[in-house]
């Protein structure tokens, strides 16, 4: 469930190479936003893979990963939190870098 509700935040709030969704009242802000909706929503296109690549849950907290193209970063990934009931999703701030990420790929 988890993955799914972030999938589906990632795809409403233009994160991912589709358009983001027509209901504003589905947008979320973050901390580093910037300017007017349309600026915010270009700025966001491509950021994000549609699909997540893992899930972290633990009694508190889920964490889901979205591999992030846009960096030059082969193995970077972008984190989704939310609650463990699913709600409260944020884009957490910086990347996550896989550190065997050269060791995986060989």
């Amino acid at each position: 469930m988890a993955l799914r509700c972030a999938e589906l935040f990632v795809a409403e709030n233009g994160y991912t190479d589709l358009a983001a969704t027509a209901d504003s009242t589905r947008w979320v802000l973050e901390a580093d936003d910037r300017g007017p909706w349309p600026r915010v929503l270009a700025s966001r296109g491509g950021m994000l893979e549609r699909s997540a690549a893992t899930v972290q849950c633990s009694a508190r907290r889920c964490m889901v990963f979205f591999r992030a193209p846009r960096t030059p970063h082969e193995c970077a990934y972008r984190v989704v939190s939310m609650t463990q009931v699913f709600t409260r999703l944020t884009l957490q701030p910086g990347l996550v870098l896989e550190a065997r990420c050269a060791e995986r790929r060989v």
